[in-house]
């Protein structure tokens, strides 16, 4: 809970309600027709088939089997593209916004509650649900589709109001899409329209829900498997958030401070050889993604948790593991 001074008022925020696509995750539909024509082409098809109409019709709840045989009888040679949307669908979530997984992370250390509202249709969020493991973050998501009303519908915000007995004025959403906005802002919420992290931490800031963020002191580090480290560096994607979980999974890259390191290679890490390891060493003050520090669930120790990718070219030493001694480590 925050008390805060707004538009010459004082406020009391107990919520944050999230919009997901373009918010949390990174939503572009253009990738699932790419894989069924050239990139060029795709703009000049989604605007033949005004796809923005058709896929907030699906987002309120129409059934997409119906939805793409109408498109079909219409457009019988484009039988193939209308249906990639559906068929790719897991290509058009590209990651995790920057940012916003540690935004999410501080307003829950700051006992804010946050629920998310989106625009999605019940079939395809499933999939993404379970992929990414941040919306575990949230007491609760209310997705259009399973309500059949989408976004800016006033009964859809209803919805989530009355769900998790939110009342408007001690509660902030958090959205890319202004109609969405004007609606909340039209019920009495509090409305950031999202342009980045950045700016909506601000926001948040000076609504005192959160303070100035602060700097973990460095340097930290991140056990690798040698081999999956290698591969990033010529592939130039690192997915991996600690041994067998992948950063998307996870939500953030676990990380530790340097007398925390032995430990988490005796848990994670005991039946690999020390050649087998790399130990990557980190300056928070330099990542272009933000380092949080929480709190173990089960132990209660704080570690560092990065907050988006490890970057080959941010990484300020690759050690090995015999090498993280003395000198190494200061």
């Amino acid at each position: 809970m925050s008390d805060a001074a707004n538009d010459g008022g004082s406020r009391t925020f107990t919520d944050v309600i999230f919009d997901l696509g373009g918010v949390v995750l990174r939503w572009e539909p253009q990738r699932a027709y790419e894989q069924v024509m050239p990139a060029d082409e795709v703009g000049g098809f989604m605007d033949e088939i005004c796809f923005n109409e058709w896929n907030r019709r699906h987002d309120a709840g129409h059934d997409w089997d119906e939805g793409e045989a109408e498109l079909i009888s219409r457009l019988p040679h484009r039988r193939e593209a209308i249906e990639a949307y559906r068929r790719y669908f897991d290509q058009t979530i590209t990651g995790m916004v920057p940012g916003t997984g540690a935004i999410i992370a501080e307003l829950q250390q700051a006992g804010i509650r946050q629920v998310a509202l989106t625009n999605w249709s019940a079939d395809l969020f499933h999939p993404t649900r379970r992929r990414f493991g941040l919306l575990n973050r949230f007491a609760g998501i209310v997705v259009s589709g399973e309500e059949g009303i989408a976004k800016p519908d006033p009964r859809l915000f209803t919805i989530v109001l009355e769900r998790y007995a939110i009342d408007p004025a001690a509660a902030v959403f958090i959205d890319d899409n202004q109609h969405n906005c004007d609606t909340a802002s039209s019920l009495g919420l509090e409305v950031i329209n999202f342009t980045g992290a950045e700016q909506a931490r601000q926001r948040l800031v000076e609504l005192g829900l959160l303070g100035e963020r602060v700097v973990v002191p460095g340097p930290i580090f991140h056990i690798a498997k040698r081999k999956q480290w290698e591969a990033a560096k010529e592939h130039g994607n690192y997915i991996w958030s600690t041994r067998r979980v992948t950063l998307e999974t996870q939500g953030f890259v676990h990380c530790s401070f340097a007398d925390q390191v032995p430990a988490v290679r005796r848990n994670a890490y005991s039946d690999l050889a020390d050649d087998e390891l790399v130990v990557l060493q980190l300056d928070p003050a330099a990542l272009s993604a933000p380092v949080i520090k929480e709190a173990d669930p089960s132990s209660g120790e704080l570690y560092p948790h990065l907050y988006g990718d490890v970057r080959p070219d941010e990484v300020t030493a690759e050690l090995p593991f015999t090498a993280f001694t003395g000198a190494a480590l200061s």
